[in-house]
């Protein structure tokens, strides 16, 4: 598809979704429901957990369904989890020392074990490195930066200053994001295809993927173009499974570094805490 026709496509989308709500509504009913029964192991005729989900083994969950400014649908999720119960969080706060520091422990491996996200070990990329090319897997060039960096990034300010480049070379300590560390993987991946009608298809960038809306149509067409899919292609890079899941990651889990105003909601809150604290004192 050439960048008309991806616009064509994303115009199209917008119009049936304004048009047809109740359709959205069916297909977003659809998506909970693979949540429920698959992610989280949920038996919704029995009303009890069939084993461990991706957070354990739930106990209960409530969700709240709300419509964002964009007219599309959203959930915030609450669940009781077996591995989280009241001793558990007791054991937290326990009196004696050691019981208390192996509970953080426990609790923090189960944090890691839980909320973490990645692209894959098999993600191969082309970086760099002291002006020689390497080319290998992420986790073999790069590593995380320190703690502290990683909570700056998180800051309203200190996240312009950071850019997102939370991972660093571990022999050049160069500091990359991870949409660089996927423009590497585009970089490595365009040189394996055969120079062939079908490279016009593939972006030079993750930012001219979106731009030309292929990253949303990469996203959305996945589940049925790839793994036995109901209509699979054969083009030689859309066709890669590693292309697709990169793909798939980057619109769906990585969250942009620059932030949204949602994202800092008791900011405003608590600059007029501070002025009248400051405006109070002034007056005493």
């Amino acid at each position: 598809m050439n960048d008309g026709e991806c616009l064509a496509d994303f115009k199209i989308r917008v119009t049936k979704r304004l048009k047809y709500p109740g359709a959205c509504s069916l297909e977003y009913q659809n998506l909970k429901q693979i949540i429920i029964e698959t992610l989280l192991q949920w038996d919704t005729k029995n009303q009890r957990a069939k084993g461990k989900g991706i957070l354990g083994r739930v106990l209960a969950f409530a969700p709240a369904d709300e419509e964002q400014g964009r007219i599309t649908l959203h959930s915030h999720w609450q669940i009781w989890l077996e591995e989280l119960n009241q001793s558990v969080r007791d054991a937290l706060f326990h009196p004696d020392k050691d019981k208390q520091s192996k509970a953080r422990q426990d609790f923090c491996a189960y944090i890691d074990e839980v909320m973490n996200s990645t692209h894959g070990t098999d993600l191969e990329v082309k970086h760099m490195c002291k002006g020689r090319p390497i080319v290998s897997s992420v986790d073999k060039i790069f590593k995380e930066r320190k703690p502290q960096d990683l909570r700056n990034a998180r800051h309203k300010n200190m996240s312009s200053e950071m850019k997102g480049k939370v991972m660093e070379c571990k022999a050049c300590n160069e500091q990359v994001s991870t949409v660089d560390i996927i423009n590497m993987a585009l970089d490595y991946w365009k040189g394996t295809v055969d120079t062939t009608e079908t490279r016009s298809n593939i972006p030079n960038t993750i930012e001219e993927a979106i731009s030309s809306r292929r990253l949303d149509i990469a996203a959305y067409t996945y589940s049925y173009q790839m793994e036995n899919g109901c209509s699979p292609i054969d083009d030689p890079f859309w066709s890669d499974i590693s292309v697709r899941k990169a793909f798939l990651a980057q619109r769906f889990d990585e969250h942009a570094w620059h932030h949204r105003n949602s994202c800092f909601k008791k900011v405003r809150k608590l600059h007029q805490m501070l002025f009248y604290t400051i405006r109070n004192s002034s007056q005493l």
